[in-house]
């Protein structure tokens, strides 16, 4: 019973500390976006603090090996970047992930890359092609 008298304020100060205003005046926000066709399946859940963000984003391609990872970056005015660290069969990687905000949406975007520090950058984050068909749209969060 007294773990329950010390777990209760803790459990609601970290439910008040989501809902309110950060250090720096900032509100803590949190958003799932969701990409569905057929048998493929993209889904990103954002935690934001002012234009810091992380979260988990998954990949479930068909025919592809599914990719399930967190995400740890900033939001630059309409453009999200990220680094995504994942796993696919058994083996942990990073790779830079760019999303490029379009009304509620965001579209990602694809370019050249290359391998530093074992961790893929896109060599010119600038010259990113955002005409993919994978749109993630504003969706429920924990489905």
């Amino acid at each position: 019973m007294k773990t329950l008298s010390i777990l209760y304020p803790l459990i609601i100060s970290v439910l008040v500390a989501c809902t309110t205003q950060g250090n720096e005046g900032f509100e803590m926000t949190s958003n799932c976006y969701m990409y569905a066709n057929k048998k493929d399946t993209i889904q990103m859940n954002l935690l934001c603090l002012g234009t810091k963000v992380s979260g988990d984003l998954t990949y479930k391609l068909y025919e592809k090996d599914l990719n399930q990872g967190t995400i740890e970056g900033e939001v630059r005015g309409d453009t999200l970047l990220v680094n995504y660290t994942f796993n696919s069969e058994g083996t942990s990687s990073i790779r830079q992930v760019v999303f490029l905000k379009q009304g509620d949406n965001w579209v990602e975007g694809y370019g050249d890359v290359e391998v530093t520090d074992e961790k893929v950058n896109f060599k010119n984050p600038k010259a990113l092609n955002f005409n993919s068909t994978l749109i993630l749209k504003k969706a429920t969060c924990g489905k």
